[in-house]
């Protein structure tokens, strides 16, 4: 990994556990969510547009209330969709990423909408060159609603992940829906 890849992984760590601590001067509600669905998407070494293949993937965050209406959140993605073009042509492999993932996301009453920095690295198949590590975007929207410390709801997201190997430089775009469910713990 290069110097600078290392000192935006520092960085995100770094603001991970500040989301994670941060409002505690204010005992705002903090909460666990995971949230489960199905992306498409496209990645640019495959020479394919965006792919219409569905997989699972799935999110685990923490959330912090801050201040009434904004909450930081930290967690870990898996971003996976299918490739049937292009060059995946013949091995249909999966397009995987793992990233760490940190954002605010505003809310009002049972809406919310999400805006983030990932970092991690996603590949195609399970052949060829080592992914590099990289950063992402991410922004999201949805639905959630309370029963009792429960809160569910469908959500849908949007990413793009660095996604470059020693030979190429790439990206990823993906798009999902997801319905999640999310734990009150304090």
């Amino acid at each position: 990994m290069s110097a600078r890849g290392s000192r935006a992984g520092r960085g995100v760590a770094l603001g991970m556990a500040a989301a994670l601590t941060a409002g505690a001067a204010v005992a705002q509600q903090t909460s666990a969510e995971v949230r489960g669905g199905w992306m498409v998407g496209n990645h640019t070494s495959t020479e394919a547009g965006l792919e219409w293949v569905p997989e699972f993937s799935y999110e685990i965050r923490v959330r912090r209330q801050v201040r009434p209406g904004i909450t930081l959140a930290a967690g870990y993605i898996r971003t996976a969709f299918g490739c049937e073009e292009g060059f995946c042509r013949g091995s249909e492999p999966t397009v995987t990423g793992n990233h760490a993932a940190i954002g605010a996301e505003l809310f009002r009453g049972a809406l919310w909408a999400r805006i983030g920095a990932l970092y991690g690295a996603i590949r195609v198949g399970t052949q060829g060159e080592a992914p590099q590590a990289g950063l992402g975007v991410e922004a999201g929207a949805g639905i959630r609603i309370r029963v009792g410390r429960l809160r569910l709801g469908p959500g849908v997201s949007w990413r793009r992940m660095f996604a470059n190997t020693p030979s190429s430089a790439d990206h990823a775009v993906a798009l999902g829906i997801d319905l999640g469910v999310g734990l009150d713990l304090d």
